[in-house]
């Protein structure tokens, strides 16, 4: 069996890379090293590309993966390439979740994909909101953490011989941050002010996630900050920081996986939607008032729940 799992835009958000990472050593490890290959995602979902060739039309595979907040509007772009794949090709979804996280999407989802049900092959969630919404349906639901959680298995990541916090925050929404006797202290930054240079008289490195530009005032203008559009960095500094602070979602999970101490704030946008409805299912509710840890033996147990539901799915599959 032959297994394309569609991951990317690292650069538009370098956060994805930690559990397409992630998802991709967990398949390796289930069905062989040369059984797992990474499709990039659709070109057009972000750069509008015209008349764009899609390879994943033309590949020998046998079964297609969606990760990240696929059940929602990153998926009805595909309507185009699943009409035009084999219909051979199974679809599958891992460390899946939901965008809007309503009833209404959904459904919107579920019409989307009448005409592939006989093809879908399993939806392994990534938090249980999404899970409560699609296990009733007529495929194999299973309540999976997000791909994310996988990371440590996937990489190996050197020390830094630094001590250091890490900021990773937009521009417009870091916040100052204060430690007092244990507690969290947070303050909005005026337009007018300094960026925050140390905590508890340890310098911070920031870190950026967005995309790359070239007017180097909207990515450089604040002190010590770090921006790659390759993952493993990224990994160094979360992993031996004192704590990283943030509003996304993906640095927290990944300094939480790597043995760190993360607390998430919500500041963008996108901070206050459904995506962080995963701390909840590895553990870690207390997120959002302070700095947390994993409970290791809780994540493990889980994760090899989800391990388990893979392989008899996959075998399913390979014996179809």
């Amino acid at each position: 069996m032959k297994i394309g799992y569609i991951g990317g835009y690292w650069v538009t958000n370098i956060g994805n890379s930690f559990y397409d990472i992630g998802i991709m050593h967990l398949l390796k490890e289930i069905v062989g090293e040369d059984k797992v290959f990474m499709v990039p995602d659709l070109a057009s979902l972000f750069w509008n590309v015209k008349n764009n060739y899609e390879p994943i039309v033309d590949l020998d595979l046998d079964l297609i993966l969606f990760g990240g907040p696929v059940l929602g509007k990153f998926l009805f772009p595909y309507e185009q390439i699943l009409k035009k794949i084999n219909p051979k090709v199974k679809i599958g979804f891992i460390s899946a979740g939901c965008s809007d996280y309503t009833e209404e999407e959904k459904l919107k989802v579920l019409d989307f994909l009448k005409c592939y049900m006989d093809r879908i092959s399993f939806i392994c969630t990534r938090d249980s909101k999404t899970y409560n919404l699609y296990k009733d349906s007529n495929f194999p639901v299973f309540d999976g953490v997000c791909g994310s959680m996988f990371l440590n298995d996937a990489v190996s990541v050197p020390k830094l011989n630094k001590d250091y916090f890490v900021f990773n925050f937009s521009y417009r929404t870091e916040p100052y941050i204060d430690i007092k006797s244990n507690n969290i202290e947070l303050r909005k930054k005026s337009l007018f002010t300094k960026f925050q240079t140390s905590l508890q008289g340890f310098e911070i490195v920031r870190t950026n996630h967005f995309l790359f530009t070239w007017i180097k005032y909207f990515l450089f203008n604040r002190p010590n900050i770090y921006y790659s559009d390759i993952p493993y960095g990224y990994f160094s500094i979360y992993k031996n920081a004192k704590t990283v602070f943030s509003d996304r979602v993906h640095t927290c999970a990944a300094t939480l996986i790597l043995g760190n101490k993360a607390m998430y704030i919500k500041g963008t946008k996108r901070s206050h939607d459904g995506r962080n409805n995963l701390f909840k299912r590895i553990g870690v509710s207390e997120i959002y008032d302070k700095p947390v840890a994993l409970n290791f033996e809780y994540i493990n147990k889980e994760k090899e729940k989800m391990v388990n539901f893979l392989k008899v799915q996959l075998n399913k599959n390979n014996e179809l």
